[in-house]
């Protein structure tokens, strides 16, 4: 076997031994939310024009008339929208440019929160089992080679 199919071989061994782990957390399932119960809420969300989502520890929902917040609920601010949370003592706070934001305990701007990737991406999964796949192949093909016995006896 030579050099170049032992580099491919080993880096289709790595792609299995990543893309597996990484499949299977992409294919569970997303944790739901909980409820929030009106006596853990400290304001409620109005929207002040356009798309804003709210998420309680699961996946953010289009927030609905009304809706309270509890203190770590994330709000999501899209693209020429605005919302205010009026917090229960009365205290407003405007949040108008995009970005992730997560409700304090108190009424101050936090800063907006970044935005972490979900996961891998689907891309990188697949290339790394078609690159595991092609190493497959190529083990089976070098024992396969192996297993002919086309040598013959050297006599003289």
């Amino acid at each position: 076997m030579n050099r170049s199919r032992i580099c491919l071989l080993m880096a289709g061994i790595v792609g299995l031994v990543v893309a597996v782990p990484l499949q299977a957390q992409m294919m569970s399932p997303e944790p739901t939310a909980a409820p929030v119960s009106e006596e853990a809420t400290i304001a409620e969300v109005q929207t002040d024009g356009g798309v804003i989502m709210v998420s309680n520890g699961g996946p953010f929902q289009t927030v609905v008339p009304g809706q309270r917040v509890s203190t770590k609920s994330r709000l999501m601010v899209s693209k020429e929208s605005a919302a205010t949370v009026v917090y229960d003592d009365g205290c407003k706070q405007t949040y108008s440019k995009p970005g992730v934001y997560e409700i304090s305990a108190e009424c101050v701007l936090p800063p907006p929160v970044a935005v972490a990737s979900a996961g891998p991406s689907k891309v990188l999964i697949a290339g790394a089992i078609v690159v595991g796949a092609y190493a497959a192949y190529e083990i089976y093909d070098y024992y396969k080679d192996d297993d002919d016995d086309d040598s013959s006896p050297i006599s003289p």
